[in-house]
């Protein structure tokens, strides 16, 4: 009579030869969890807004006490600083990817900006409220996104020095006023693609965008009509 080899507790539950995946250190489920409550706060700041987002709320939606956020950031101030930190990653790694002809680099920055904005509506949202919720004098967010902007126009004003230097962008232009254009022009369509989303036909305004830049910066031709100063 035949019999059935035995499996052992392990083999049964664990393909053969796998390492069992050691337990988290007390700073990795720290960290786990602050990035929990960080996610959180931007879910809810994009569907609530700053004022309305409570750090009870926060700890709530991420599924641990309502007082975890306390122990962990200190405070909702400390925490929004965090989240709107965290907003900016994306954008700051789209600028920073840039490569190439300057003028062309710009042109670019403004599509992925907008269709980052249009894959990614509630990050976007958060990134709105927090940035708008840093208009006030005193506001704590301030600093953080006066920071992040003038990050984002210096590097739009290396692309312009740059593109003047090698004959691709108008020397008549001041590249720190382009910097403030641009800037503002893509928070206003962002914004608008935000708030309106079914009324704003999102190519036709990443096109117009493009096209407004490429006048106002490119080298006019010989055949291309004077640019007034």
């Amino acid at each position: 009579m035949s019999s059935t080899p035995r499996t052992s507790a392990t083999s049964a539950f664990e393909p053969a030869g796998q390492a069992k995946t050691p337990p988290r250190t007390k700073q990795e489920r720290r960290d786990q969890a602050e990035q929990s409550l960080v996610e959180a706060a931007s879910r809810l700041v994009a569907r609530r807004g700053v004022d309305q987002t409570s750090v009870a709320d926060v700890g709530t939606e991420a599924g641990y006490s309502r007082g975890l956020v306390n122990h962990h950031f200190g405070s909702k101030v400390a925490l929004l600083q965090r989240v709107a930190r965290e907003s900016q990653r994306s954008l700051v790694d789209v600028v920073e990817a840039l490569t190439g002809d300057p003028l062309e680099s710009l042109v670019v920055l403004i599509r992925s900006y907008l269709t980052w904005i249009d894959r990614n509506p509630a990050e976007a949202r958060a990134f709105f409220a927090l940035w708008g919720a840093a208009l006030p004098e005193e506001s704590v967010l301030r600093e953080v996104f006066a920071e992040f902007d003038s990050r984002i126009r210096t590097q739009i004003e290396e692309y312009v020095r740059a593109g003047q230097e090698h004959g691709i962008i108008r020397i008549d232009v001041e590249p720190a006023g382009v910097a403030a254009a641009i800037t503002g022009m893509l928070r206003g369509t962002g914004a608008q693609l935000l708030v309106a989303p079914g009324q704003i036909d999102f190519e036709a305004a990443c096109t117009a965008c493009e096209q407004f830049v490429r006048r106002a910066l490119t080298v006019p031709g010989p055949s291309s009509p004077r640019v007034r100063d």
